[in-house]
């Protein structure tokens, strides 16, 4: 079965991740069958490049997203309907 997870990169401290397409039962450094993107935790505004074009032909061939990559790719409307409890959530308010 075939994945779409997140492959890291980078120096320690600093990591980022490739986008990718591999065998499920790989390891996170193992071969890759296509790369999609990168996704830098560091950068606020445009850490994420994302092929959608090619990510979509990958889902239709029936590879599944890692949780990490499903969570990066949904809208907000699309993570409030999969997940209706956590946006119900509220904060605690703070008591003094």
């Amino acid at each position: 079965m075939l994945k779409i997870r997140l492959a890291r990169t980078g120096k320690r401290g600093q990591a980022t991740y490739r986008i990718v397409v591999m065998e499920a039962r790989t390891s996170r450094q193992g071969s890759v069958v296509d790369t999609l993107g990168w996704y830098n935790p560091g950068l606020k505004a445009d850490g994420l490049s994302l092929d959608m074009e090619k990510y979509a032909e990958w889902v239709k061939k029936g590879a599944q997203a890692s949780d990490s990559v499903l969570r990066l790719t949904l809208t907000k409307e699309e993570k409030e309907k999969r997940w209706p409890s956590i946006a119900k959530k509220e904060a605690p308010a703070k008591e003094e």
